[in-house]
């Protein structure tokens, strides 16, 4: 992942859920374009974060030996522009697992609704020498790097 979407793990139950923290800054280069003078964080962005969120669940629950491939994005809604300064709490809920997981996705700022999403994904085992394998040694470097955040990962099983 060149551009990480994710700041902080709030809560993470494996199987379950996730809470991540991205916190919206004026300096992020999105802004530079998109607006000039009206500066907004794109929807695609906010949905890039759900999917890094998702990534890390799937990892989390498998012990990075899976990954996810997004087959699907359905009920994607946006409510309120995220602005520089913000701070964007999301939470991705799993729905129904078998050979795939669908997961709710939610995003706000203050309490206040900002996205929401349906997520589809189809899991791949993450064999070594494989680019699903790379892809699961990033998430769990970038597990790693977040476990140092006061969320203690081990305390709840997770693999770092």
């Amino acid at each position: 992942m060149r551009f990480i979407f994710v700041d902080r793990l709030v809560a993470v139950e494996p199987a379950r859920s996730i809470e991540t923290l991205k916190n919206v800054s004026a300096t992020e280069d999105v802004f530079a374009d998109h607006f000039p003078g009206h500066p907004i964080l794109p929807g695609a962005l906010i949905v890039e974060a759900f999917q890094q969120a998702a990534q890390l669940l799937i990892g989390m629950t498998s012990g990075f030996g899976q990954v996810g491939r997004l087959t699907r994005l359905s009920r994607v809604s946006f409510r309120r522009f995220v602005r520089p300064g913000d701070q964007l709490r999301l939470r991705c809920d799993l729905r129904s697992a078998s050979t795939a997981w669908v997961l709710a996705a939610q995003a706000e700022v203050d309490g206040r609704p900002v996205a929401t999403a349906t997520l589809e994904y189809a899991l791949e085992d993450a064999r070594a020498d494989t680019p699903a394998g790379e892809q699961a040694e990033r998430l769990r470097a970038l597990a790693r790097e977040l476990q140092q955040a006061p969320l203690d990962l081990a305390a709840r099983g997770i693999p770092a």
